[in-house]
Parts: C-alpha cells; sequence; structure tokens
C-alpha cells in the first residue's frame, strides 16, 4: 500500500484556465515550502519550437524556477483536438490503465503532484468510451476546478461539480479566470452565485491580462496575483484529505 498526494486540475471547458491555474497553484504552494511537481498527462496541439515538437503547457510550468526540467508530460500529440482524434493522426492510441499507472508513480514520490487534465471531465482518451474523468476516479486525488468567470460559467460550472459528485470524487475548490474584459460585475456575482450554490470555496481568481503569458514570466507579478487566494485553506484539505491510499 502506498499513499498518493497530489491534486487534479480540471477544466470546465476548453480553454478555462487550467494550466495557468496550475501554475499559480504550484508557485504559491511553492512559496509555502511545499515541494510540488506540475505534470500533463496528455497534451495535444504540440508546438514545433527550437527543432522539436514542445508541449506548450509543460512548457508553461518551466517559468518556475524549481520545477525540473524533465518530461512533465506523458503522451504529445500534434493535432490541437480531443485526445483521442489527435492520437488517431499519428497511428495510436492512449493507453489510460498506463496513464493511470504513471500519475499513480509520480504521485507517490516526495512532492506533490498538480495533474493538469486535458479540456473537461468528459474529453475521450480512446475509442473506448474511457474519459478524463475515468482516470481522474482512478487515482480518486481531490479536485481544484478551473473555470471561466463570464457568462456562462454558473451552469458549466454546476454541471461539473454535480459529475464529480456523482463520482464520489473530493473537490477541494475552485479557480476562477476572467477571460474577457469588463464583466467584473457579472463576474463577481457569479463566483458568489456558484459558492452559494456549491457550497465548495473559491480559491482564487485570476483576472484579465491581455498578454498573460508575458506576465507570467515574472515570479514577482505571479506572487501578487495569488497574495490574496485561499492557500491556508487548501493546505489544510491537503493536510486532511488530499491523499490516498492505493
Amino acid at each position: 500500500m502506498s499513499k498518493l498526494a497530489g491534486l487534479f486540475i480540471t477544466g470546465t471547458d476548453t480553454d478555462a484556465g487550467k494550466t495557468v491555474s496550475t501554475l499559480l497553484l504550484a508557485h504559491g504552494l511553492m512559496e509555502r515550502g511545499i515541494e510540488t511537481e506540475p505534470y500533463k498527462p496528455v497534451q495535444s496541439g504540440a508546438e514545433w519550437t527550437g527543432g522539436e515538437w514542445k508541449a506548450p503547457d509543460a512548457e508553461m510550468y518551466k517559468l518556475l524556477s524549481k520545477v525540473k526540467d524533465d518530461k512533465l508530460y506523458t503522451y504529445l500529440f500534434k493535432k490541437a483536438s480531443s485526445p483521442h482524434l489527435a492520437a488517431e493522426e499519428e497511428g495510436t492510441t492512449i493507453d489510460e490503465a498506463m496513464l493511470i499507472e504513471e500519475i499513480k508513480r509520480r504521485a507517490s514520490g516526495r512532492s506533490l503532484l498538480l495533474i493538469e487534465g486535458a479540456g473537461g471531465l468528459y474529453v475521450p482518451l480512446n475509442r473506448k468510451g474511457r474519459c478524463m474523468i475515468d482516470v481522474m476516479g482512478e487515482v480518486n486525488l481531490p479536485v481544484v476546478i478551473a473555470a471561466k468567470a463570464g457568462l456562462g460559467t454558473i451552469n458549466d460550472s454546476m454541471l461539473t461539480i454535480e459529475s464529480l459528485k456523482k463520482r464520489k470524487l473530493p473537490i477541494a475548490g475552485l479557480v476562477f479566470s476572467s477571460t474577457v474584459p469588463g464583466e467584473e460585475e457579472i463576474e463577481q456575482d457569479n463566483l458568489e452565485m456558484i459558492h452559494q450554490l456549491s457550497g465548495l470555496p473559491v480559491i482564487g481568481h485570476i483576472p484579465f491580462i491581455a498578454d498573460i503569458k508575458k506576465s507570467l514570466k515574472d515570479s514577482r507579478y505571479r506572487s501578487a496575483l495569488i497574495k490574496d487566494w485561499k492557500f491556508n485553506e487548501l493546505m489544510e484539505e491537503i493536510k486532511n484529505g488530499c491523499e490516498t491510499t492505493v
């Protein structure tokens, strides 16, 4: 029997802010002395950079000075599509059983593993009907939901929450991202309503930033962004419930 330590970051949709949320959560936990390893099991939409195909989300993690320049992903595909289709384009399939074992292996180490999913819960991994939520169910780690802050997020967030509850997966909280400017009143009400409906904590909110990738290169900027995030509550969740034995 071994203990797994980690958080699974899922999205309510594509481009809901998973990568930036993962980066900022890792940054904040590292600031608080928690050894943390970000990891992207499946990445589609590879980018040709420096003479090789690279995983753009994993490259973002490398902005963290304490992240080793190791392979921070397992599957990498060129086509920017659902993982099952991207894999088929390259004549292969995703072995979810192998993926589950790799997550367990990484989460059995000294570091807290931050696992960034692909898209939302029901993104298919292959033609066998296996989706990202099936992998999440097998590793049974607490989930942080990355959600857009703007119009439509109440429905998307609540459907995600209900799906996780149905699988009896623990939810550590939500991180919201503003993807368009000028919706502050709507966004604030959305966050309050989702908290009211779900009873889940809002860990943090990422404001709209025109060139967010460039801005996030500055570690002091990252620290300023998350200064009001509820890391104490999140760390308490990690201490009390963010470990599972397999």
